[in-house]
């Protein structure tokens, strides 16, 4: 996602509260709309080579979506999360709990490598943000983990003024719904009704895993653990 107006480029890694984040970023901007681009696909884009729907910051490039010298120019961000609580946000965004547990997502219809939408929710947080030669390609890295106060870093650099995340996009749906709206009202007395979704859903993302399971995730996200610097703990 570019910013135009706040010469800045928010590169969207899924399932780290980007939704809300970026509603805010777009909402300062005095609804200049036609200044900002939200990126999207033209049907040529499908023909040879088609971009990922979720870009990595090196596909800005590659895909000629913002000039090299902007590109190296803007403020560029992104926000990173716990592997092992990003993938149980992703379970639960796709309301697999109804079908099967977490652990057979992992083992039995973890996506296979593709460009569509389920298999780049998972790719590694590391291939979002550096090239091929390993080197960093954003400015600033913030952390789900501390997603209010990097945010403010982040208003600071755009200088917009400082707000507090309204989480969108919950990954309890697919769906991002009013609390009172009949779907999501229908959907949660699925949910409690559902034997299966009531044996898969936990309060704590630790709570999803075994042994296996987390080293599972480990073998998969060793660069996003190593880099980042995160362990298997609730935090």
């Amino acid at each position: 996602m570019v910013s135009h107006f706040h010469k800045c480029i928010f590169i969207h890694i899924p399932k780290t509260a980007g939704t809300s984040l970026w509603g805010i970023v777009n909402a300062s901007q005095d609804n200049n709309k036609t200044d900002q681009l939200l990126l999207s696909f033209k049907p040529d884009d499908y023909k040879f080579d088609p971009p990922p729907p979720h870009l990595r910051a090196s596909d800005y490039i590659k895909y000629d979506r913002i000039p090299k010298e902007l590109f190296d120019s803007y403020f560029k961000f992104a926000f990173v999360r716990n592997p092992w609580d990003r993938l149980v946000s992703e379970y639960r965004y796709r309301m697999h709990a109804h079908e099967y547990s977490f652990k057979e997502f992992l083992f039995e219809h973890f996506p296979k490598p593709s460009w569509n939408d389920e298999y780049c929710h998972v790719i590694p947080q590391y291939d979002f943000l550096h090239d091929e030669k390993g080197n960093l390609l954003v400015d600033f890295v913030g952390r789900f983990e501390t997603l209010q106060e990097d945010f403010f870093y982040v208003c600071e650099k755009l200088n917009i003024k400082k707000r507090v995340l309204l989480h969108r996009n919950k990954s309890t749906s697919i769906f991002n719904r009013r609390d009172n709206h009949p779907m999501k009202m229908l959907r949660s007395a699925r949910d409690k009704l559902s034997i299966n979704y009531r044996r898969n859903t936990f309060k704590k993302f630790t709570d999803y895993y075994d042994a296996e399971s987390i080293d599972f995730v480990a073998k998969i996200y060793k660069k996003d653990i190593e880099t980042f610097g995160y362990k298997f703990e609730d935090k």
